[in-house]
């Protein structure tokens, strides 16, 4: 069961700020969620094999071409800065 504190944690690990109304709609949303997951992982699939599930190729959206966010756009909320990119700690020695 997802709680009040499960959200909140998420929220301030992702830096995000929420009102009590909005942190109480996602309480709900995320219990209905891992609620439906729990019903998926009950359904036998034992005698599905994983070729029996096919996709067309007609039946794929097609590419379009977009235009992207400009460099300083997709830095723009950004903790923090280098050189125009993202500066993260360091993870790997």
């Amino acid at each position: 069961m997802i709680t009040e504190k499960d959200v909140r944690h998420v929220a301030k690990l992702s830096k995000l700020e929420f009102t009590d109304e909005e942190i109480e709609n996602f309480v709900k949303d995320m219990d209905s969620i891992v609620e439906y997951v729990n019903t998926l992982e009950k359904v036998d699939t034992s005698n599905v094999k994983e070729d029996d599930v096919k996709i067309k190729l007609s039946e794929l959206r097609k590419d379009e071409v977009k235009n992207s966010l400009s460099q300083q756009d997709a830095i723009l909320n950004a903790p923090k800065k280098q050189n125009g990119g993202f500066s993260v700690p360091q993870v790997v020695e």
